[in-house]
């Protein structure tokens, strides 16, 4: 049987991910920010910029919201675990250069990095 933790590995081997300071860098570089954290999340604060599809519609929102597949993407949750599901997804749906930022938005404040509500 299959447990929540087999299928969180699974997928972290299948994506990269990196760490805060390296998903800043990617930012800074032109990679789109793609917050996929609940409503209620994002409107709490968020990294400026960032384009907000809640995990749950992904699949269903991505192709309307980022429409080249080649963009270049740094998916962020909280703090890391539906972003590295959400990579994983995106990989799967054909985007070809997606990157899942450990840590999350939580990381990125402790970080000290801008944020906003």
């Amino acid at each position: 049987m299959v447990t929540f933790r087999d299928l969180l590995r699974s997928a972290r081997d299948s994506i990269c991910e990196v760490d805060v300071d390296v998903g800043a860098s990617l930012l800074d570089q032109g990679h789109v920010l793609l917050d996929v954290r609940e409503p209620d999340e994002y409107e709490q604060g968020a990294i400026p910029g960032s384009i907000h599809i809640s995990r749950g519609t992904l699949e269903t929102v991505i192709e309307s919201r980022i429409t080249d597949r080649d963009t270049p993407i740094v998916v962020l949750c909280a703090g890391g675990t539906r972003s590295a599901f959400a990579a994983q997804t995106l990989g799967q749906l054909g985007y070809t250069d997606v990157t899942s930022m450990a840590g999350g938005f939580n990381g990125w404040k402790d970080a000290g990095k801008p944020w906003g509500t």
